[in-house]
């Protein structure tokens, strides 16, 4: 009887003990996802049209790296101003638009957009006197229209200090759209 127990519990062990391989992972969970670390405290997120151009980005909080775990769970704002001019550069963007800066709420969540004749960026705050805990924010369930045409703003040249702090104190997510990029399916 002992040795049967033994040799169930050696078997268990073995079993437990076998790694699971990148092919066993892949057909389970599906294709990884591209993040790169683009500071110390944020990750990104690229999307791809079929052109292999990227058409949209997130950027989020780095929670862990190799030999940190971070508590925070905004983006440090001059970091994150940082981050954005170095990959969507100034001259790149193209004037502002009218509604550069709007903000919309709904569902316990904050949408500051900054657009631009060729880039929109989106930073998405969640509000702090709310739990936003269970809240999913799915892709298209928010969709602000964008009005067709629309002249550039009186103040139209872009430039590296054109995200406001206050505004984006509490960001979370931030979305960067090229426009007339449309991302491939995945």
């Amino acid at each position: 009887m002992k040795n049967n127990l033994a040799l169930i519990l050696i078997l268990l062990a073995a079993d437990c003990a076998y790694a699971q391989t990148a092919v066993e992972i892949q057909t389970k969970y599906g294709k990884s996802v591209d993040v790169y670390s683009v500071s110390e405290h944020v990750w990104m997120t690229p999307e791809y049209a079929s052109d292999g151009q990227v058409c949209r980005m997130r950027l989020y909080p780095k929670r862990i790296s190799a030999n940190t775990n971070y508590g925070a769970n905004s983006l440090p704002f001059n970091e994150l101003r940082d981050v954005l001019n170095a990959l969507v550069r100034v001259e790149t963007r193209g004037p502002k638009k009218k509604s550069f800066g709007a903000t919309a709420t709904g569902g316990g969540a904050a949408w500051t957009t900054y657009d631009y004749e060729n880039v929109s960026f989106t930073f998405i705050s969640f509000f702090p006197t709310r739990s936003y805990e269970g809240v999913i924010l799915k892709r298209g369930e928010y969709v602000f229209p964008k009005r067709e045409n629309e002249a550039p703003s009186t103040e139209s040249n872009a430039s590296s200090d054109d995200f406001v702090e206050w505004v984006s104190k509490q960001t979370e997510i931030v979305m960067v759209s090229w426009e007339g990029r449309k991302c491939a399916i995945q």
